[in-house]
């Protein structure tokens, strides 16, 4: 009896300390979470290698990588917000990765790599292949280590776990990562299975959790009816689906007072959706707050802008190039420079302020700085700032206007002169298309066969690789942190039959990177309509020559040698119809007033 009875209290001590053992932080919650998501992959990268040395067949081997895929897709949220450099390295782009402060080059790795190795008819090269695993796997290991050492609050996981619903509608849907295997539909599924598992550790803390985690139930049983990557429905999945997600996210953590991280980004850490009208900030992208945009700076900018005083001959302006009625381009094949043509199409500037750097070379890293180079080049203006801020001190209209701008100033100096012209760009990015409103949930705003261009925009195109949304260019999202290149193969004309390669060698003649030579800066297709002819040497005179060109596969789908273009040049075989839907959808990305 006393033994029973000692049995029964040691049991009921135990179940009492147990009990009283403090329920787990969400935070906790979630790095145990990540931890043990970023273990099975570290598992499943093992079993994988083992596959590739047993010598298991193409099938098998396909199959079990798509499963590491899936399980990467698991932890990507966390691992891409809290160590991007190394998850570069584990689902990075195919290409050659150039630090050009290093002067180095470092070879690509991980999945895309492995998925292109083997997701091929030619014989799998089993030594290169066991080598790249074998690469992925320290770099995921190195994930572990570095997450050892991290510290996680809730303002982090709402931040990583919104950004990845953005990663998923910009480059997942378009088969970004997944170039090769196309399983782009199922591996962001996966991301909204993780999205629920990761947004269950704070269920007791949403008040309208219930309406979060259907949401995402919700989004997932469409993409289960769609399976389709040409015909699934991205418009759809978009507007109805992901935009009441993320904006059940954003209400969510204001109800439960959880703060939105507050840094400076291109793209606000407070958003509902990727399309908010005043979801992105350019002035992030200043180094210093006190060159932050006003009204009466752009006012200040503006009048620079349209002034032909600020040119050598005292009649070129910024305006001759780039006038609102084309979008702020100027209708010519090559812009007509000071004295004669010069060699590159002028771009338009709506939207310019949202990259990373700037002109088709990339060269300039600030608006500023291009402001400089435009009006010190003796082909385009052939002026100088100096001369520019006498005129504004000796002009009482420019004194009044610069004085309001930069109340402080006690002298007019040229850096103010780069601001307000830089300034009075940031401010031409209204987000006023049909595109932008259909987005924010008016069905009308595009028509049936714009929404379809969209689609396929998005899907068998491959536009949305490149061109990424919502901002159309290659400013990379979610970060927005780097703007993109590419290597085209663009031709002196739209002669399919006999192409001839253009000699310009766009960030080759700046930076002597063999990757580089004939890149140009993926630039933005909002208001394209208005902005032909098309390319840096402005070769193509319509948005259908353009398209055909992409069809062809580029340069190097149309026979020319182009060893390092980055353009994929298989025929994209896309029908006249999918062809004129497109363009009908990038006619809808022309701003209202």
């Amino acid at each position: 009896m006393n033994r029973i009875f000692s049995l029964a209290s040691i049991f009921f001590f135990a179940a009492t300390i147990f009990s009283c053992q403090p329920e787990k932080t969400p935070t906790e919650k979630v790095y145990q979470f990540f931890k043990s998501d970023v273990d099975e992959l570290v598992k499943l990268n093992d079993h994988f290698l083992n596959s590739v040395k047993e010598k298991k067949g193409k099938t098998a081997l396909q199959k079990e990588f798509l499963g590491l895929r899936l399980q990467f897709k698991k932890t990507e949220a966390f691992a891409e917000y809290f160590t991007p450099t190394t998850v570069r390295l584990v689902n990075g782009a195919p290409l050659d990765e150039i630090e050009e402060e290093e002067n180095a080059v470092f070879e690509p790795g991980g999945l895309q790599v492995i998925e292109e190795l083997i997701y091929t008819d030619e014989r799998i090269e089993e030594e290169e292949l066991v080598r790249q695993i074998r690469k992925m796997q320290m770099n995921t290991k190195r994930i572990l280590s570095l997450w050892a050492d991290i510290q996680i609050t809730d303002s982090h996981v709402f931040d990583a776990l919104r950004l990845e619903i953005f990663r998923m509608i910009t480059l997942g849907i378009s088969g970004f990562d997944t170039p090769v295997s196309g399983n782009a539909l199922a591996e962001s599924e996966e991301v909204l299975v993780s999205f629920q598992k990761y947004i269950k550790a704070y269920k007791s803390l949403l008040p309208e959790y219930a309406s979060l985690y259907n949401g995402a139930e919700s989004a997932m049983v469409f993409i289960r009816k769609n399976k389709d990557f040409n015909k699934f429905d991205r418009a759809a999945f978009i507007v109805d689906y992901i935009n009441p997600l993320t904006k059940s996210l954003k209400k969510n953590q204001d109800l439960a007072s959880i703060p939105f991280i507050n840094d400076r980004r291109l793209l606000r850490s407070d958003v509902a959706t990727l399309f908010d009208a005043k979801a992105f900030d350019a002035d992030a992208l200043l180094s210093n707050t006190d060159f932050n945009s006003t009204t009466d700076r752009v006012a200040l900018g503006e009048k620079l802008f349209y002034d032909g005083r600020i040119s050598g001959n005292g009649k070129t302006n910024c305006g001759s190039c780039h006038q609102p009625a084309l979008a702020y381009t100027d209708g010519l094949k090559t812009s007509q420079g000071i004295q004669k043509s010069i060699t590159r199409n002028a771009p338009t500037i709506t939207y310019a302020a949202l990259q990373q750097s700037f002109f088709y070379d990339l060269r300039s890293p600030s608006l500023e700085d291009q402001a400089v180079d435009v009006i010190h080049n003796k082909d385009e203006m052939h002026g100088s700032l100096k001369s520019v801020s006498r005129l504004v001190g000796s002009d009482e209209d420019y004194q009044r206007l610069f004085k309001k701008a930069y109340p402080e100033l006690d002298s007019i100096q040229p850096v103010y002169i780069q601001n307000a012209l830089a300034t009075f760009v940031r401010s031409l990015s209204p987000f006023s298309s049909p595109f932008d409103r259909y987005m924010r949930g008016d069905k009308k705003a595009l028509t049936d066969n714009q929404v379809a261009g969209f689609n396929v925009f998005m899907g068998k195109a491959r536009c949305g690789t490149c061109h990424f949304m919502p901002l159309f260019n290659g400013t990379v999202p979610p970060g927005y942190q780097k703007t993109e290149s590419e290597v085209l193969g663009i031709t002196v004309n739209a002669d399919w039959k006999n192409p001839k390669l253009d000699n310009d060698k766009g960030r080759g003649i700046h930076d002597q990177f063999p990757q580089w030579k004939n890149a140009f800066k993926t630039s933005s297709l909002r208001n394209i309509a208005k902005t032909a002819p098309y390319m840096h040497n402005g070769v193509y005179t319509s948005l259908q020559e353009v398209m055909e060109f992409y069809n062809e596969g580029g340069g190097a789908g149309l026979g020319l040698a182009v060893p390092n273009q980055t353009l994929a040049s298989d025929k994209l075989n896309l029908s006249q119809q999918e062809i004129e839907q497109v363009i009908d959808f990038m006619e809808g990305l022309t701003d209202g007033k």
